[in-house]
């Protein structure tokens, strides 16, 4: 075959008429989509004009709630300054996040001498009952410091021994606590408890807070964070539970009657927390002080609105009493609340 001269057999023929009749279809349906849906948006233009004013009084009778967002930073205040201490933090907490509004170096690992006593009273109210009653022992008596004046054989109730760690920040007291279970087995129990909460740099040698006796001999060590996180978790706890929460109304007492297991008065437990008059609303407080650790604080502000508190804590100070004033008046002024 010569493909050069090849033609088809027969001629194939394209009918226009029926390409026509479809095309023309198409555009009569999208013409009558395009209508309903331009009907449907003028129904709804109408529906608008006519409850315009409703919606607009409706979202002006509830605006935006931004109150979450609190508390926010009045710019016109500047940064606080001056601190002497090494270490500080003020720890917002409410129902949602907790958020830091003020730090210095709060993740430096610090010595944190009494302030370890807010976790053996803890420790205590989780496993004794109030009205037990335990003999103070010769280590006792012979533990650093002598606040409270206490004597071997003296007999005293849980309670009685709370008040005294808390108020006055007795040494031998915490220790007598410890010794009722044995105190090995106590201390280990505040590093499980730093462990379950997250606390990542803190660990505990003793009930007390001591400082060591000789070069190279461990110590109670934390960061503010860290402290910060094992306060709110103490707090969280002692909404739900009322002994927990004894811990904080103990530490609000300006003095408190020691008595002995039989009734007997013992001495008068006086606050070491001088801020108790300047600021009266104070939640909670704690202090500590060793030549090592230097000056420690915390003081739990109860939040000015919206419920929650802002958790203070300064480490290392050579004067806690003014850092710790300056940090909760600047934040009542740098911010709004």
């Amino acid at each position: 075959m010569n493909l050069e001269t090849w033609s088809p057999k027969a001629k194939f023929k394209f009918n226009l008429l029926p390409a026509k009749n479809i095309v023309a279809g198409g555009l009569l349906l999208a013409l009558i989509l395009g209508s309903v849906a331009l009907g449907r948006m003028a129904n709804e233009y109408l529906y608008w004009k006519k409850t315009e004013s409703i919606y607009t009084a409706a979202i002006a009778s509830a605006p935006v709630d931004y109150s979450f967002l609190k508390p926010f930073r009045n710019w016109k205040m500047g940064e606080l300054g001056g601190l002497n201490a090494k270490s500080a933090i003020s720890l917002v907490t409410n129902s949602g996040n907790p958020r830091t509004i003020f730090d210095k170096s709060p993740d430096q690992i610090m010595p944190i001498a009494s302030l370890t006593k807010l976790l053996t009273a803890y420790i205590s109210l989780k496993n004794y009952e109030l009205d037990q009653i335990t003999a103070i022992s010769q280590r006792a008596v012979e533990t650093e410091e002598n606040i409270g004046g206490f004597g071997m054989g003296e007999k005293f109730t849980v309670e009685r021994l709370l008040h005294s760690i808390l108020i006055e920040s007795s040494n031998d007291a915490a220790r007598a606590l410890a010794e009722i279970m044995g105190e090995q087995r106590f201390v280990s129990l505040m590093n499980e408890e730093a462990e379950k909460i997250g606390l990542k740099h803190t660990h505990f040698i003793d009930p007390i807070g001591l400082d060591p006796d000789y070069p190279g001999e461990g110590y109670n060590y934390s960061t503010a964070n860290d402290l910060a996180m094992l306060v709110k978790y103490i707090l969280q706890e002692a909404d739900k539970n009322p002994e927990v929460a004894k811990i904080f109304e103990i530490t609000r007492k300006d003095e408190y009657d020691i008595t002995l297991a039989d009734e007997r008065f013992h001495h008068k437990a006086v606050n070491t927390n001088k801020l108790l008059n300047e600021f009266p609303d104070t939640f909670g407080a704690k202090t500590g002080q060793t030549p090592i650790a230097g000056q420690c604080l915390l003081v739990i502000m109860p939040q000015p609105k919206n419920g929650g508190h802002v958790i203070n804590i300064i480490l290392g100070s050579s004067d806690r009493f003014k850092d710790m004033e300056n940090i909760i008046n600047w934040i009542n002024s740098a911010f709004v609340w």
